[in-house]
Protein backbone atom coordinates (compact mmCIF):
# COMPACT_ATOMS: atom_id res chain seq x y z
CA UNK A 1 0.00 0.00 0.00
CA UNK A 2 2.48 2.36 0.97
CA UNK A 3 4.77 1.40 -2.27
CA UNK A 4 1.79 2.68 -4.35
CA UNK A 5 1.05 5.71 -2.61
CA UNK A 6 4.90 6.12 -3.20
CA UNK A 7 4.63 5.66 -7.42
CA UNK A 8 1.20 8.02 -7.25
CA UNK A 9 3.15 10.48 -5.51
CA UNK A 10 5.89 10.25 -7.60
CA UNK A 11 3.88 10.19 -10.78
CA UNK A 12 1.92 13.29 -9.62
CA UNK A 13 5.39 15.33 -8.83
CA UNK A 14 6.68 14.62 -12.61
CA UNK A 15 3.69 15.93 -13.65
CA UNK A 16 3.89 18.91 -11.50
CA UNK A 17 7.29 19.26 -12.54
CA UNK A 18 6.85 19.08 -16.56
CA UNK A 19 3.66 21.73 -15.90
CA UNK A 20 6.46 23.83 -14.31
CA UNK A 21 8.15 23.35 -17.68
CA UNK A 22 6.04 24.49 -19.70
CA UNK A 23 4.81 28.00 -17.47
CA UNK A 24 5.25 31.17 -18.24
CA UNK A 25 8.63 31.69 -16.56
CA UNK A 26 10.31 28.89 -18.21
CA UNK A 27 8.62 29.46 -21.47
CA UNK A 28 10.17 33.41 -21.21
CA UNK A 29 13.49 31.64 -19.67
CA UNK A 30 13.92 29.30 -23.31
CA UNK A 31 12.70 32.12 -25.71
CA UNK A 32 15.23 34.74 -23.99
CA UNK A 33 18.41 32.24 -24.63
CA UNK A 34 17.50 31.48 -27.99
CA UNK A 35 16.92 34.86 -28.85
CA UNK A 36 19.94 35.71 -27.40
CA UNK A 37 21.50 33.00 -29.00
CA UNK A 38 19.90 34.20 -33.00
CA UNK A 39 21.39 37.44 -32.35
CA UNK A 40 24.33 35.69 -31.80
CA UNK A 41 24.24 33.82 -34.56
CA UNK A 42 23.06 36.44 -36.88
CA UNK A 43 25.61 38.76 -36.12
CA UNK A 44 28.70 36.44 -35.41
CA UNK A 45 28.16 33.37 -37.54
CA UNK A 46 26.31 34.33 -40.59
CA UNK A 47 27.95 36.32 -43.07
CA UNK A 48 27.08 39.53 -44.66
CA UNK A 49 24.53 39.46 -47.76
CA UNK A 50 26.02 40.03 -50.73
CA UNK A 51 23.59 41.88 -52.57
CA UNK A 52 22.92 45.68 -52.38
CA UNK A 53 21.23 45.19 -48.86
CA UNK A 54 24.58 44.35 -47.49
CA UNK A 55 24.82 44.57 -43.43
CA UNK A 56 20.56 45.82 -43.26
CA UNK A 57 19.79 41.95 -44.51
CA UNK A 58 20.65 40.97 -40.97
CA UNK A 59 17.32 42.84 -39.86
CA UNK A 60 15.18 39.88 -41.50
CA UNK A 61 16.44 37.21 -38.55
CA UNK A 62 13.98 39.02 -36.43
CA UNK A 63 11.74 40.59 -38.87
CA UNK A 64 10.57 37.58 -40.28
CA UNK A 65 10.20 35.99 -37.01
CA UNK A 66 7.89 38.91 -35.66
CA UNK A 67 5.83 38.12 -38.58
CA UNK A 68 5.78 34.50 -38.20
CA UNK A 69 4.34 34.76 -34.50
CA UNK A 70 2.18 37.37 -35.31
CA UNK A 71 0.44 35.18 -37.47
CA UNK A 72 0.71 32.72 -35.32
CA UNK A 73 -0.87 34.52 -32.56
CA UNK A 74 -3.97 35.30 -34.82
CA UNK A 75 -4.02 31.59 -35.80
CA UNK A 76 -4.72 31.12 -32.15
CA UNK A 77 -7.91 33.37 -31.95
CA UNK A 78 -8.90 31.58 -35.03
CA UNK A 79 -8.64 28.48 -33.47
CA UNK A 80 -10.52 29.84 -29.89
CA UNK A 81 -12.94 31.23 -32.11
CA UNK A 82 -14.02 27.76 -33.34
CA UNK A 83 -13.93 26.20 -29.89
CA UNK A 84 -16.19 28.66 -28.60
CA UNK A 85 -18.46 28.84 -31.32
CA UNK A 86 -18.88 24.86 -30.45
CA UNK A 87 -18.98 24.97 -26.70
CA UNK A 88 -19.99 28.27 -25.76
CA UNK A 89 -17.11 28.61 -22.89
CA UNK A 90 -15.91 32.00 -22.15
CA UNK A 91 -12.73 30.73 -21.60
CA UNK A 92 -11.95 29.87 -25.34
CA UNK A 93 -13.74 34.07 -25.82
CA UNK A 94 -10.77 34.87 -23.30
CA UNK A 95 -7.72 33.00 -25.21
CA UNK A 96 -9.18 34.47 -28.57
CA UNK A 97 -8.94 37.73 -27.05
CA UNK A 98 -5.35 37.41 -26.18
CA UNK A 99 -4.40 36.17 -29.35
CA UNK A 100 -5.88 39.16 -31.46
CA UNK A 101 -4.00 41.72 -29.06
CA UNK A 102 -0.49 39.70 -28.82
CA UNK A 103 -0.92 39.76 -32.75
CA UNK A 104 -1.51 43.06 -32.70
CA UNK A 105 1.30 43.82 -30.58
CA UNK A 106 3.50 42.11 -33.05
CA UNK A 107 1.93 43.44 -36.03
CA UNK A 108 2.87 46.84 -35.12
CA UNK A 109 6.85 45.64 -34.51
CA UNK A 110 6.53 44.21 -38.05
CA UNK A 111 5.48 47.45 -39.67
CA UNK A 112 8.50 48.95 -37.71
CA UNK A 113 10.95 46.73 -38.52
CA UNK A 114 9.98 46.27 -41.91
CA UNK A 115 9.86 50.10 -42.58
CA UNK A 116 13.11 50.49 -41.63
CA UNK A 117 13.91 47.26 -43.83
CA UNK A 118 12.06 48.69 -46.87
CA UNK A 119 14.23 52.31 -46.12
CA UNK A 120 17.34 50.55 -46.25
CA UNK A 121 16.81 47.72 -49.13
CA UNK A 122 14.33 49.62 -51.77
CA UNK A 123 14.85 53.15 -50.68
CA UNK A 124 11.02 54.00 -49.52
CA UNK A 125 9.66 53.62 -45.55
CA UNK A 126 6.12 51.92 -47.49
CA UNK A 127 5.19 50.61 -50.76
CA UNK A 128 1.98 49.21 -51.52
CA UNK A 129 3.10 45.93 -52.96
CA UNK A 130 1.16 42.60 -52.00
CA UNK A 131 3.01 41.75 -49.07
CA UNK A 132 2.75 44.72 -47.24
CA UNK A 133 -0.64 45.25 -48.52
CA UNK A 134 -2.43 42.37 -47.23
CA UNK A 135 -0.65 42.51 -43.60
CA UNK A 136 -1.99 46.19 -43.33
CA UNK A 137 -5.22 44.58 -44.46
CA UNK A 138 -4.63 41.94 -41.49
CA UNK A 139 -3.80 44.69 -38.91
CA UNK A 140 -6.90 47.19 -39.81
CA UNK A 141 -9.30 43.74 -39.61
CA UNK A 142 -8.18 42.67 -36.08
CA UNK A 143 -8.20 46.31 -34.55
CA UNK A 144 -12.10 46.38 -35.40
CA UNK A 145 -12.07 43.18 -33.50
CA UNK A 146 -11.76 45.61 -30.38
CA UNK A 147 -14.03 48.16 -31.73
CA UNK A 148 -16.93 44.88 -32.40
CA UNK A 149 -15.92 43.74 -28.63
CA UNK A 150 -16.53 47.65 -27.32
CA UNK A 151 -19.96 47.97 -28.82
CA UNK A 152 -21.54 44.88 -27.47
CA UNK A 153 -22.85 45.16 -23.34
CA UNK A 154 -23.94 41.19 -23.22
CA UNK A 155 -21.07 38.90 -22.56
CA UNK A 156 -22.09 36.20 -24.22
CA UNK A 157 -23.27 37.74 -27.32
CA UNK A 158 -19.95 39.64 -27.63
CA UNK A 159 -18.07 36.55 -27.49
CA UNK A 160 -20.27 35.17 -29.78
CA UNK A 161 -19.71 38.31 -32.50
CA UNK A 162 -15.85 38.42 -31.28
CA UNK A 163 -15.41 34.04 -32.05
CA UNK A 164 -16.99 34.53 -35.76
CA UNK A 165 -15.40 38.27 -36.70
CA UNK A 166 -11.56 35.98 -35.57
CA UNK A 167 -13.05 33.28 -37.77
CA UNK A 168 -13.55 35.37 -40.65
CA UNK A 169 -10.63 37.55 -40.59
CA UNK A 170 -8.06 34.84 -40.57
CA UNK A 171 -9.02 34.23 -44.20
CA UNK A 172 -6.71 37.21 -44.89
CA UNK A 173 -3.88 35.42 -42.94
CA UNK A 174 -2.79 32.43 -45.21
CA UNK A 175 -3.33 35.49 -48.13
CA UNK A 176 -0.61 37.42 -46.28
CA UNK A 177 1.53 34.20 -45.92
CA UNK A 178 1.45 33.43 -49.85
CA UNK A 179 1.14 36.87 -51.12
CA UNK A 180 4.90 36.65 -52.76
CA UNK A 181 3.77 33.90 -54.10
CA UNK A 182 0.43 34.10 -55.58
CA UNK A 183 2.03 37.97 -56.80
CA UNK A 184 5.35 37.50 -57.96
CA UNK A 185 5.94 41.30 -59.11
CA UNK A 186 6.07 42.65 -55.57
CA UNK A 187 8.85 44.06 -53.90
CA UNK A 188 9.11 40.91 -51.10
CA UNK A 189 11.34 38.14 -52.66
CA UNK A 190 10.44 35.12 -52.54
CA UNK A 191 13.30 33.36 -49.90
CA UNK A 192 11.88 29.94 -49.06
CA UNK A 193 10.82 27.41 -51.94
CA UNK A 194 9.58 24.20 -52.11
CA UNK A 195 13.54 22.03 -52.05
CA UNK A 196 15.55 25.18 -51.38
CA UNK A 197 16.01 27.57 -48.75
CA UNK A 198 17.32 30.48 -50.91
CA UNK A 199 20.02 31.08 -48.15
CA UNK A 200 22.90 29.50 -47.03
CA UNK A 201 23.01 27.25 -44.00
CA UNK A 202 24.69 29.58 -41.81
CA UNK A 203 21.66 32.38 -42.42
CA UNK A 204 18.60 29.51 -42.39
CA UNK A 205 20.51 27.97 -38.97
CA UNK A 206 19.82 31.84 -37.36
CA UNK A 207 17.07 32.49 -38.50
CA UNK A 208 15.22 28.69 -37.38
CA UNK A 209 16.82 29.77 -34.33
CA UNK A 210 15.50 33.07 -34.04
CA UNK A 211 11.96 32.24 -35.08
CA UNK A 212 11.96 29.48 -32.48
CA UNK A 213 12.65 31.90 -29.60
CA UNK A 214 9.84 34.05 -30.66
CA UNK A 215 8.16 31.29 -30.85
CA UNK A 216 8.61 30.86 -27.39
CA UNK A 217 8.08 34.11 -26.46
CA UNK A 218 4.79 34.14 -28.22
CA UNK A 219 3.74 30.61 -25.83
CA UNK A 220 4.87 32.94 -22.73
CA UNK A 221 2.59 35.78 -23.72
CA UNK A 222 -0.28 33.81 -23.94
CA UNK A 223 0.02 31.61 -20.78
CA UNK A 224 0.38 34.92 -19.05
CA UNK A 225 -1.64 37.34 -20.76
CA UNK A 226 -4.65 33.94 -20.87
CA UNK A 227 -3.64 33.89 -16.89
CA UNK A 228 -4.81 37.08 -16.26
CA UNK A 229 -7.69 37.51 -18.25
CA UNK A 230 -8.91 34.42 -16.18
CA UNK A 231 -7.75 36.11 -12.62
CA UNK A 232 -9.87 39.10 -14.01
CA UNK A 233 -13.04 36.89 -14.20
CA UNK A 234 -12.66 34.96 -11.04
CA UNK A 235 -12.33 38.82 -9.41
CA UNK A 236 -15.12 40.11 -11.11
CA UNK A 237 -17.04 36.60 -9.97
CA UNK A 238 -16.04 37.60 -6.58
CA UNK A 239 -17.61 40.84 -6.26
CA UNK A 240 -20.63 39.82 -7.60
CA UNK A 241 -20.96 37.30 -4.97
CA UNK A 242 -20.08 39.82 -2.35
CA UNK A 243 -22.24 41.97 -3.68
CA UNK A 244 -25.37 39.78 -3.55
CA UNK A 245 -24.47 38.89 -0.20
CA UNK A 246 -24.06 42.37 0.77
CA UNK A 247 -28.24 42.89 -0.82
Amino acid sequence: MEASEARIASAADGAAGRRRLLEAPALFAYAGAALVAGLLLAFWYSPVDASSMGFSQKILYYHAPIAWAALVAFGVAFVAGILYLRSSDLRYDRLGLVGVRLGLLFSLLVMGTGMIWGQAAWGTWWAWEPRLTTFLIACLLYAGYFVLRSMVDEEARRATYAAVFAVIAFVDVPITFFATRFLPEGLHPVVIRPGDTGMEGSMLLSLLVSMLGMTLLLAALVRLEYAAELLKDEIADLKTALWEVGQ
